[in-house]
């Protein structure tokens, strides 16, 4: 059926976007990269031992304009790329042949792109790599040695963070390789529901589901009559703080502590919506889907602004065969529910519980400390109020980010909070 092809596609695309060979990674890793010299779409020299003279290393992304992985990651990159450029050199090389410079100039422009991006004629960089697939990264040291080689696209900004400071600083001071994005082990706190939940909170938006007589599958839409759609995730208890992300077809991956509105105590992201077309958003378990190919409880559907979309789909599915296609419409409501207290469920990395971890409530007026139980749950009943929450103790072979600190809505709700397990 057309959800579960969808499904099987958005699951094969993520599964490409992160798999990669370990034959490749040993046939460069730890060994120097050839010198080059190329001129990036806009007219401009790079050339790799120039930039390691003023640059702790170079980032290198081979991609090509049709390629659907390389289009999510480059948010992701070009942020970075804002952020780290005086310390790392970026170029992005498309191997495609008819990706010429004035090609690459309107993609780069079109999607918001400020890193450098250019070609590589013939293939001669992209086949040093000695892979067929893209996109593909790689890192080169300040001692021009590959010290990171990628097949498939970053999650997220702080995946690529996490990788580059792997290489940086002075205590960085001989070749050191790196086989994978290094895990993300920060202390997070994130605002749970008792299911995990993707709706719009735009007024008027409506909810569209096709049946398909015969199927158990539909296909869903969110139909908004503005140009920016509201788009509030809910995660359950059981979901992984940093296994769970939000994707936007338009806009590729989003960490849920990024979507985090600490004032309403929600994860929101705003998602720009076409007049003609749609954009599909999803709310899944990222390292599910790469390590078993499925996610149960994805959530996914299309935001339009034009009803006709429905229609097209609806022809297309009668046009490969299924005759009795019906289509249901109804109001967007709020999925989650409210706590009735402050509730925060300790973890560690691995999803365990951690008990005899004490955090104070703060108001204004006095400071109230609360345990958490051998369930690694932690209950304040407090009235409602703004709290400043701060980690002031936990137990032996626990560890914490010193500056992690929240503060709660004016309202009942339930969090989940993560401590590393050394």
């Amino acid at each position: 059926m057309m959800k579960k092809v969808i499904l099987i596609l958005l699951a094969l695309t993520l599964f490409l976007a992160v798999s990669a060979s370990a034959e490749d990674e040993s046939s460069l890793l730890g060994k120097p990269f050839p010198d080059f010299t190329i001129k990036d779409c806009e007219g401009n020299t790079f050339t790799l031992s120039e930039a390691l003279k003023d640059h702790e290393a170079v980032l290198i992304n081979f991609w090509a304009t049709w390629c659907g992985p390389c289009r999510s990651e480059f948010p992701a990159i070009n942020k970075v790329y804002e952020e780290y450029k005086d310390k790392v050199a970026f170029i992005a090389l498309s191997i495609e042949p008819e990706d010429k410079n004035e090609v690459i100039s309107s993609f780069r422009q079109t999607n918001g792109l400020s890193l450098p991006m250019g070609r590589d004629k013939d293939h001669k960089l992209y086949d040093t790599a000695k892979t067929t697939s893209i996109p593909v990264t790689i890192i080169i040291d300040r001692f021009g040695n590959v010290v990171f080689f990628q097949i498939g696209c970053f999650r997220t900004a702080d995946d690529l963070i996490r990788t580059l400071d792997a290489f940086l600083g002075d205590q960085y001071t001989e070749t050191a390789v790196l086989n994978s994005v290094p895990a993300d082990n920060s202390t997070v706190a994130l605002p749970v529901s008792p299911a995990r939940a993707l709706w719009v909170e735009n007024e008027g938006a409506q909810k569209a589901t096709i049946h398909i007589e015969g199927s158990e599958n539909t296909l869903n839409f969110c139909i908004v009559n503005d140009s920016t759609a509201h788009v509030i995730a809910e995660i359950s208890a059981s979901d992984s703080p940093t296994d769970v992300v939000f994707y936007n077809s338009d806009a590729g991956y989003t960490d849920l502590k990024d979507m985090l509105d600490p004032n309403r105590g929600v994860l929101t992201c705003d998602v720009s919506v076409p007049e003609e077309g749609q954009v599909l958003v999803a709310l899944m378990d990222y390292q599910k889907i790469v390590t078993e190919m499925n996610d149960p409880d994805i959530i996914q559907f299309y935001i339009i602004r034009n009803p006709s979309e429905i229609d097209t789909h609806i022809d297309a599915l009668k046009a490969s065969g299924y005759s009795n296609v019906t289509v249901e419409y109804e109001t967007e409501t709020n999925a989650g529910s409210k706590a009735d207290a402050y509730i925060i469920h300790v973890l560690d990395q691995n999803g365990d519980p951690v008990p005899e971890v004490c955090v104070n409530f703060c108001s204004d007026v006095a400071c109230v400390p609360c345990e958490s139980d051998e369930d690694g749950t932690i209950v304040y009943t407090g009235k409602p109020d703004v709290y400043h929450v701060q980690i002031i103790d936990y137990p032996e072979g626990y560890s914490c980010d010193e500056s992690f600190e929240m503060y709660t809505p004016k309202t009942y709700g339930e969090w989940v909070l993560r401590l590393r397990k050394d």
